[in-house]
């Protein structure tokens, strides 16, 4: 037998034969899932990041915010990507809308006993946080994932 990358090589450009090889792949994944959760987490984390680079999916930021407990007792988003979004556009942002999403809602969640419903408080602190110069692109999703490891 061959290493996966000889066959990934003869297959290239066939359809057929690679959405086959990826079934099997999908069905591989699933049993380490079974078998070790946080392996299957870390390739499908390293999968994540070839696809998205360090940034959140639209799917991925609302899945975290939902996990958020917040300081005044409720669980999940306080803001839409919508409204985030909207918010972004005002004020000039140049980041990825579900990057913003999540730290908005991430900063309400952790501050709202400091800044109430201030929005231009949040939006000036997640500015100056997402425009730091010595953070790189993936700021804010390695945010994310660092506290991911300490629960």
């Amino acid at each position: 037998m061959h290493k996966y990358d000889h066959y990934a090589e003869h297959i290239d450009g066939d359809k057929l034969k690679e959405e086959q090889v990826d079934d099997i792949v999908c069905c591989a994944l699933e049993k380490i899932k079974v078998i070790d959760e946080e392996d299957y987490e870390a390739i499908m984390m390293k999968i994540h990041c070839i696809t998205y680079g360090p940034h959140f999916d639209e799917h991925l930021a609302k899945k975290a915010v939902s996990e958020m407990k917040n300081v005044d007792g409720t669980i999940g988003e306080h803001w839409t990507v919508e409204e985030t979004t909207r918010v972004m556009d005002q004020n000039g942002v140049h980041a990825n809308k579900y990057d913003w999403y999540y730290l908005m809602n991430m900063l309400h969640s952790d501050y709202s006993n400091l800044w109430g419903e201030d929005v231009a408080q949040y939006v000036k602190f997640a500015k100056a946080y997402i425009n730091d110069p010595d953070a790189g692109a993936g700021k804010v999703f390695y945010l994310w994932r660092a506290g991911k490891h300490h629960h």
